[in-house]
């Protein structure tokens, strides 16, 4: 058996799990892909936001429900590091009652994962003064703030009000990095995917969907690179 590099089994990355479902057509694909294709620039997102027509747009499309987010849209897409790191496509046949009955069609699924940035969160954040530990007590506390409290610091302080101030710590980043996602996801992908069917007179649909699983479990097996430390799949 050859000898060298494999693929390890890493520790667990917690994050969310976004879909996007849109209709299969043609029209669709062209500013689907440059918006994809683009999202993965900060630069290019900041750019976009920029723009008077593109702003307007998405501060209608945010305001009524994320207030929050156009509030502080300026702050949040200045401290982008990044947009989204990749993306699948896969197809399914969606049936669904519409306004004139029985509606069938092709339906196209858009799925991106999005990961906080834990390694360099637990640099600054310490609950164990042991590094490979500190990782692991930090991925463990991500978790729960992601899957039970949605990384909300006034639900983690009304429901723990003597939280340590690392938990604290921890919340307050993901609860950034969650405002960061939403403006990267609705306000450059979804903002610029609906502008453009209305800036080209494309056939709208009654609705598009966005879903999302919080606090999902990335377990990669990296090649040649591994890391001590940490539980396995939870």
């Amino acid at each position: 058996m050859a000898q060298g590099r494999q693929y390890l089994f890493q520790p667990p990355e917690h994050g969310v799990l976004v879909e996007l479902y849109l209709p299969k057509r043609a029209d669709f694909q062209g500013v689907l892909y440059d918006t994809l294709t683009d999202a993965f620039d900060a630069a290019r997102i900041r750019a976009y936001l920029a723009d008077p027509h593109n702003r307007e747009h998405v501060v209608r499309l945010l305001e009524r429900h994320w207030p929050d987010l156009v509030a502080d849209l300026d702050a949040i897409a200045g401290r982008l590091e990044g947009g989204i790191q990749g993306y699948t496509m896969y197809e399914v046949d969606g049936v669904y009652a519409g306004a004139a009955g029985v509606v069938t069609e092709r339906t196209q699924v858009v799925r991106i994962m999005f990961l906080p940035r834990l390694d360099a969160l637990a640099e600054r954040i310490r609950f164990d003064g042991d590094p490979g530990r500190n990782r692991a007590r930090l991925r463990a506390e991500a978790k729960v703030l992601l899957r039970d409290y949605g990384a909300d610091r006034a639900f983690l302080r009304a429901r723990e009000p003597d939280a340590a101030p690392e938990l604290v710590a921890l919340c307050a980043a993901l609860e950034d990095w969650v405002d960061e996602l939403g403006l990267v996801l609705f306000g450059f992908v979804m903002g610029r995917v609906c502008l453009a069917i209305r800036d080209r007179n494309l056939r709208p649909e009654e609705e598009i969907w966005v879903t999302s699983t919080w606090g999902f479990t990335l377990n990669a097996l990296r090649f040649g690179a591994g890391e001590t430390g940490g539980s396995g799949m939870s």
